[in-house]
């Protein structure tokens, strides 16, 4: 039943339940405290009646040794005092015997045995409490103090208090300790009330705010007004939530695009083989034709297999190839495959890599794949009379690889979507080049799943384009 509350209620039921229970403990413990407080407190006022009580006996109790004041002048001083105090008085002699009281009860007895009495008896500094029923059958509480005279016991003073009277100190101790554990109660409840709230009110505010995501509403984001665990919490939210918007959204233009990547070379194969199909058609103008859907069958396959090679990284699905391949051996033949191409655009390319660097551990195939896109992107791209530099350097641990080329460059509004998928800076040129814009993407799948990085660099249109390739290498090298 606990787990199907809210947690607002769950919160607020725990701290209140804990604040109960600390609160039922201390006053658990204060409660003894406050007992044996108020015993020692009493004894400890009762001691200083008695002291009191002494000094001011004194002076009558010598006229009285001496003969110069009569009993009952003794039993006037000691009544006063009795009322004023509020306590039970009585005058004992050195012998133990009680010889004169305010209470008409007490008569001439022996109280030596008393403990209190004893202790004044024995000379001892100490002042003795002792609580027993008194002849009225009611618990009191006794001390004694003696009254002396040039190091002379005079007489002892044995003053006695009822000891309901602690119970009254007590429960107003209660009474005021229970008024602070109430206070403090509803402060706590409060603060309880007040720190659930704070916990839970994020919480909700991002319940409301993931529901409406899950609702399609790809513009909900949290506010964050705070830094702690539940700030993060809000600033990981928000972030989970642009990844699932950016990724909405380009699922949808790959869609977009992906349809018309494919419908443009079937809308001219479909074309094409009607015409073929009708006849009428002389030989020259077949053999056009034909070659025409020779190549948009090329362009499709291309299309699909970049396709494909892109679903296998981006599922993780590929596998790490583990050949030795040593970098200078493939970028000479990359440059001897690609030599023709840039012959004919009267571009020159050259190689610029030391005569060893260490090897990279991949499949050899996912390499040449990266490589020679960003050369046939070079070439493709740079005009008749131009250069591609290619650079292979070690640096960090890594193999670099930095493809210059004396092109057309890139404006600056274009750098950041060049791994889009179909993304082209350039849309006109690339039509006539064949490219989908899928190459960038694919390259940079295969290089981060070899935990690398590729990066693309442009000072402007007109200026030429870098493109750098971070590569690890294999330990053992």
């Amino acid at each position: 039943m606990f787990g199907q509350w809210r947690l607002r209620t769950r919160l607020i039921v725990t701290f209140v339940s804990l604040i109960l229970l600390g609160f039922a403990g201390l006053s658990l413990l204060a409660g003894n405290q406050i007992s044996a407080g108020a015993v020692e407190d009493f004894e400890r006022s009762l001691a200083a009646q008695a002291t009191l009580v002494a000094r001011s006996l004194r002076e009558p109790l010598e006229h009285y040794v001496d003969g110069e004041a009569s009993f009952a002048t003794m039993q006037t001083a000691v009544t006063d005092l009795a009322n004023d105090q509020n306590l039970q008085i009585t005058l004992i002699d050195t012998d133990g015997f009680a010889w004169l009281s305010n209470d008409d009860s007490v008569g001439n007895v022996n109280l030596s045995q008393d403990p209190e009495v004893q202790a004044v008896l024995s000379g001892s500094q100490n002042s003795v409490f002792d609580t027993r029923a008194n002849d009225q059958n009611i618990d009191t509480i006794y001390t004694a103090v003696p009254i002396s005279e040039d190091g002379y016991l005079l007489s002892i003073v044995r003053v006695a208090a009822p000891a309901s009277a602690t119970a009254s100190i007590i429960n107003q101790r209660y009474l005021a300790l229970a008024g602070g554990v109430l206070a403090l109660t509803v402060l706590a409840v409060v603060a309880a009330l007040w720190l659930s709230a704070s916990f839970t009110r994020p919480l909700e505010s991002l319940q409301a705010s993931a529901l409406k995501l899950a609702a399609g509403d790809l513009s909900q984001r949290v506010s964050i007004s705070r830094q702690d665990e539940l700030g993060q919490l809000g600033e990981t939210f928000n972030h989970m939530a642009e990844r699932v918007e950016a990724m909405l959204l380009e699922q949808k233009a790959f869609a977009s695009n992906a349809s018309h990547e494919l419908r443009t070379p079937l809308t001219t194969i479909r074309l094409r083989s009607e015409a073929l199909r009708d006849g009428g058609l002389d030989e020259a103008t077949t053999r056009q034709y034909i070659a025409e859907i020779d190549d948009e069958v090329a362009r499709l396959g291309r299309l699909v297999n970049d396709l494909i090679q892109l679903s296998r990284f981006d599922s993780g699905r590929a596998e790490l190839g583990d050949e030795q391949i040593d970098p200078v051996r493939l970028g000479r033949s990359l440059c001897q495959q690609l030599q023709k191409t840039a012959v004919a655009k009267q571009i020159t390319l050259v190689l610029d890599a030391p005569d060893h660097l260490p090897a990279i551990q991949a499949n050899q195939s996912h390499v040449r794949i990266v490589l020679q896109n960003l050369l046939e992107n070079a070439l493709k791209y740079t005009p008749e009379g131009g250069e591609v530099r290619w650079r292979l350097a070690l640096e960090e641990g890594y193999l670099r690889s930095d493809v210059q080329d004396s092109g057309m460059g890139l404006a600056a509004e274009d750098i950041p979507h060049l791994f889009e998928r179909f993304y082209r800076a350039d849309k006109a040129h690339t039509r006539t080049t064949g490219g989908a814009g899928l190459g960038l993407p694919l390259a940079r799948s295969i290089v981060e799943f070899y935990n690398g990085r590729i990066d693309i660099h442009s000072d402007g249109v007109g200026r030429g384009t870098t493109a750098t390739v971070w590569w690890p290498i294999t330990s053992s090298s």
